[in-house]
C-alpha cells in the first residue's frame, strides 16, 4: 500500500480541521472507511495499486471534506465540551450524594437476572459471550435458549459509560430466523430491556421451528449470525 499518498490525503483533510483534540479519532474512521472501500474494490476484480488511487478518488475533495468536518467538530463546541467534562467530573467528586445514587443504581442493575419468556422447558442452551461496541454503548450478547415450545430466547446486556459524549438512546437488539436454504422463517421478536447505564435485555421469538438453521440478531448496523447447528458466531462488525 502507499501509505505516503494516503496520510497525505488524511493530512489534508485533517488540516481544515480546527478542533485538534477530535484529529485522531477522525484520522481512525476516515482510514478504516477507506481500507474498507479498498477491500470492496479488490474484490470486484481491481488490482490493489488502481483500489487504493480510486478509493481516494472516491472519497472526494480533501478541502470540502475537511471544512464539512470542521463543522462538524467546531472548535468552539468542542472546548464546551472538554469545559463540560471536567465541570462534570468535579461535580460528581463534590457532591457525595449523586455519586451514590449512581453506584447503587448501577449496581443493582448488575444482579438482574435473566427472567425466561415461557415456562416451558430448555431444549438447548448456547452460550454467545461476545462484544461489541456501538458508538458510546456496549453490547454484551450472552446465552440463547431454545424452549419445548419453540420460543427461543436471547439474553444481553448493555453497558454505557456516563461521560460518553452522544446523546443516550435505548440500545435492543432484534431477532431473524433462516433455514437451511437461508429463507427468512421468523423476524422481529419481542422481549424486555432494563434502563440504566448498565442493564440486562432479552429478545425472543415464538414458534421457531426445532431444525432452523441460523440466528441473526441485528443492533443498528451490526449483524450477528449465529449457526444454530455449530455454534459458530460470525458479524460484519469492523476489525
Amino acid at each position: 500500500m502507499d501509505e505516503k499518498k494516503w496520510e497525505t490525503y488524511l493530512d489534508e483533510v485533517l488540516s481544515f480541521v480546527k478542533f485538534k483534540y477530535d484529529h485522531k479519532e477522525i484520522r481512525r474512521e476516515l482510514a478504516e472507511h477507506m481500507a474498507d472501500l479498498k477491500e470492496e474494490l479488490m474484490a470486484d476484480g481491481m488490482d490493489e495499486e488502481a483500489a487504493e488511487y480510486m478509493t481516494i478518488a472516491h472519497m472526494g475533495d480533501a478541502a470540502e471534506i475537511g471544512q464539512e468536518l470542521d463543522q462538524e467538530h467546531h472548535a468552539l463546541l468542542g472546548w464546551v465540551w472538554q469545559i463540560s467534562r471536567i465541570l462534570v467530573a468535579c461535580l460528581i467528586g463534590a457532591n457525595i450524594m449523586p455519586m451514590f445514587v449512581f453506584v447503587s443504581g448501577m449496581v443493582s442493575n448488575l444482579f438482574e437476572e435473566y427472567e425466561p419468556t415461557t415456562d416451558a422447558a430448555v431444549v438447548w442452551q448456547l452460550e454467545l459471550d461476545e462484544e461489541y461496541q456501538i458508538y458510546d454503548d456496549t453490547l454484551l450478547l450472552g446465552d440463547v435458549y431454545y424452549y419445548e415450545d419453540g420460543v427461543l430466547d436471547v439474553v444481553y446486556h448493555t453497558k454505557r459509560s456516563p461521560f460518553a459524549r452522544s446523546i443516550g438512546w435505548g440500545m435492543t437488539i432484534s431477532l431473524g430466523i433462516f433455514d437451511e436454504e437461508g429463507n427468512d422463517i421468523r423476524t422481529g421478536g419481542g422481549g424486555y430491556k432494563s434502563g440504566g447505564y448498565y442493564g440486562i435485555g432479552v429478545d425472543h421469538l415464538d414458534d421457531v421451528p426445532a431444525d432452523a438453521k441460523t440466528l441473526k440478531i441485528y443492533c443498528s448496523d451490526l449483524v450477528v449470525t449465529v449457526d444454530l447447528e455449530t455454534g459458530e458466531v460470525t458479524d460484519n462488525a469492523e476489525t
